[in-house]
């Protein structure tokens, strides 16, 4: 499954949930806003939203400083 995460091409093995998605690029879910094709998802839904063929995703995840 060939899709777009930031603007880049990802090929992944077959159709996968945001979530396992994050897991994949070692992300923390907690600190990621995602937005699937146009769409702001809630992070609740990150385990039931299914990232297709030609997707687009896209990943803002915040990080604090100082």
């Amino acid at each position: 499954m060939k899709c777009i995460i930031n603007g880049d091409p990802f090929t992944f093995d077959e159709e996968l949930s945001i979530q396992n998605i994050l897991e994949s690029l070692e992300l923390d879910p907690k600190r990621v806003i995602a937005e699937h094709n146009q769409n702001l998802i809630q992070r609740d839904d990150f385990k039931n939203q299914i990232v297709r063929e030609d997707d687009r995703l896209e990943l803002l995840e915040f990080v604090g400083g100082g």
